[in-house]
């Protein structure tokens, strides 16, 4: 249910430029669960294309997954067995029965969940939000996961939104006017611990780089296919799309993108894109 990204329009390309990050961190957190890790019931809430997933499969009981988008949907069951059980709709009311999970994923969602300035807003001027729909989440993923169970979420702080993508400074603006629509960390957590969660571990991933492949492309940002691969180019202005464009196609052009790339990845090495929060029932 994002506010601001079509994925009915960008679930054609989306493969294309993501990959599942951090499954090892994932799976350690489901394994301290009392149930074993192979007979777990998981849901991934906001599932997307499926990636994850697909990824989780082979690791645990069953899986089921719920996403707002029936075009990214589509692109899931191309890739999943009949065995995992998909469901359009919202996760702030999910039609699921209370306590009938193990555990709960949440990957790369919580920052389509609020309101926010669109492109044509000025971040700066945007009135700080209360983050409700995080907080009716977070208690709707309380009600249907079993005692003791696991909710891991994965999430970009506002540092890694602006110093974990190369190209984030390239459109500044727009990183702000997504940094509005995100709770910072310290926020998350308290919203999780008002709805019963006991917070069991923090950790940013430094390696995995969502983007795949194809994040180092130094022609990126000019193609839309790329772009599709981050939401955050949904909330640039036209204006600010060409800017970027025409910078990076001027560092093409005069060799110099290359170091360009070698000092964000420094950025980048030190905090990583994202980060996970297992938070225990």
């Amino acid at each position: 249910m994002s506010q601001y990204a079509n994925y009915a329009l960008d679930s054609d390309s989306y493969d294309t430029t993501r990959i599942p990050v951090g499954l090892d961190t994932i799976l350690a957190c489901l394994a301290r669960t009392a149930t074993p890790l192979s007979q777990q019931v998981l849901l991934e809430a906001g599932c997307g294309t499926g990636n994850y997933l697909h990824a989780l499969h082979p690791h645990v009981g069953s899986l089921s997954g719920i996403d707002f988008s029936e075009g990214m949907l589509t692109q899931a069951r191309r890739k999943l067995d009949e065995q995992v059980g998909l469901t359009c709709g919202s996760i702030l009311d999910m039609a699921f029965e209370d306590e009938s999970f193990d555990g709960i994923t949440c990957n790369q969602v919580i920052h389509h969940l609020e309101e926010g300035p669109s492109a044509a807003d000025d971040p700066s001027a945007w009135e700080p939000s209360q983050f409700p729909n995080m907080t009716q989440f977070t208690r709707e993923a309380w009600r249907v996961l079993k005692p003791g169970g696991a909710f891991v979420i994965n999430a970009t702080t506002h540092d890694q939104f602006r110093d974990g993508y190369w190209w984030a400074a390239l459109i500044p603006t727009a990183v702000s006017r997504l940094v509005c629509r995100m709770p910072d960390f310290d926020q998350l957590q308290q919203i999780l611990r008002e709805a019963g969660f006991e917070i069991e571990s923090v950790e940013p991933e430094l390696h995995g780089i969502l983007q795949g492949s194809s994040y180092l492309d130094p022609e990126g940002p000019l193609k839309e296919a790329w772009r599709a691969g981050d939401s955050t180019w949904s909330l640039v202005t036209e204006t600010e799309l060409a800017d970027a464009q025409h910078r990076v196609e001027q560092m093409n052009s005069e060799g110099t993108i290359q170091a360009w790339l070698d000092e964000r990845e420094q950025y980048r090495s030190k905090i990583g894109q994202t980060t996970f929060i297992c938070a225990r029932k």
